[in-house]
């Protein structure tokens, strides 16, 4: 049986086309897709970073049901099963597969031997009941920035700039909102920074009208105990390291395509440095857990949903207009 796959062919380049999963082993699970979601940054730095001769299939934190189960798996999962994994096997015809792949369906590996499930690359999850697939999809974004949002150990009433609201720094604003921090953010954007201030951001700054640095020593005259940059930019992080109070924190969140002038981290500025870059089960879970509740917010970062067939004109948006998207969710029933 065939699967359907999102698929970078080329830098830059989206094809949706057929491919060939493994045949279902003793270790293995077969998984249907209901939905897969994208952070449209961390997407772009893929398919137009990461693609070289092999075509590579994008995609994490897909959310579909088990249709097949070996033998050796029944102790851990079922038949009908609704789970998050992280990572498929790639397809026999030869691409490569990063995190969990938009395809479907997809075949992994529980073997111990192979895999550690506790592992970034190896997790499989029960989706809990009360959350639907499209909201459960973004767990494994969500969970990048649970971790940005533990790392640097905020305490109740801290200062936190987080930098570029794309949906990854959209969850970082509402992880540590959570913590009790008081939480500015900022982005070039005025449409993401309404969606910031509707999901319970205490701050909001314009940085196409006002310089940031200044903007948050207006807000907090020492500057922020941590800061968080999701804008995947060099740049960003070396204008804006004076945001951090001496001797503060700050959190690499993005996926930067450029090296780092390491000289703007040195001295006394920035005290500890995280780089919370993976994904994990347990803050997958985590942050499930905060959807349920209603302290995470997904819903008003959903900008588009789309038809799997549309994949091509949809990334093309995001490559050359990203500010068009901020959450976009793949529905793989249609």
């Amino acid at each position: 049986m065939q699967s359907r796959a999102i698929v970078a062919v080329e830098n830059g380049k989206i094809e949706v086309r057929p491919v060939e999963p493994r045949e279902v082993g003793a270790w293995d699970l077969k998984i249907e897709l209901e939905s897969s979601a994208v952070s449209p940054g961390t997407e772009t730095y893929i398919v137009t970073e990461l693609v070289d001769d092999t075509p590579l299939i994008p995609g994490y934190g897909p959310i579909g049901r088990i249709v097949e189960a070996g033998s050796q798996t029944c102790s851990l999962f079922r038949v009908g099963d609704r789970v998050s994994y992280c990572c498929a096997d790639p397809p026999v015809t030869g691409e490569k597969l990063l995190h969990g792949g938009h395809q479907s369906p997809a075949v992994m590996s529980l073997d111990p031997d192979k895999r550690d499930l506790k592992s970034p690359d190896g997790y499989c999850v029960k989706v809990p009941d009360g959350l639907s697939s499209e909201l459960a999809a973004f767990g494994g974004i969500a969970s990048v920035s649970s971790m940005a949002a533990t790392m640097p150990q905020p305490k109740p009433g801290d200062t936190v700039l987080v930098i570029g609201q794309g949906v990854i720094g959209q969850f970082c604003a509402q992880h540590f909102s959570l913590r009790g921090a008081e939480v500015a953010v900022a982005d070039l954007h005025a449409g993401r920074l309404g969606i910031s201030k509707a999901c319970g951001a205490d701050h909001v700054i314009n940085a196409s009208e006002v310089d940031l640095v200044n903007a948050v020593k207006d807000i907090w005259p020492d500057g922020a105990d941590i800061v968080a940059d999701a804008s995947a930019s060099t740049e960003v992080v070396e204008d804006t390291i004076e945001a951090v109070k001496p001797r503060g924190k700050y959190v690499f969140v993005g996926s930067y395509q450029s090296d780092l002038n390491i000289h703007c981290l040195q001295g006394t500025r920035v005290f500890e440095a995280f780089f919370p870059w993976t994904l994990t089960p347990e803050h997958v879970l985590h942050s499930w857990r905060m959807m349920i509740r209603g302290g995470l917010k997904v819903e008003p970062l959903i900008t588009h949903r789309m038809n799997v067939d549309d994949a091509a004109a949809a990334f093309d948006v995001i490559l050359n207009s990203p500010s068009e998207y901020t959450g976009v969710v793949f529905d793989w029933t249609r």
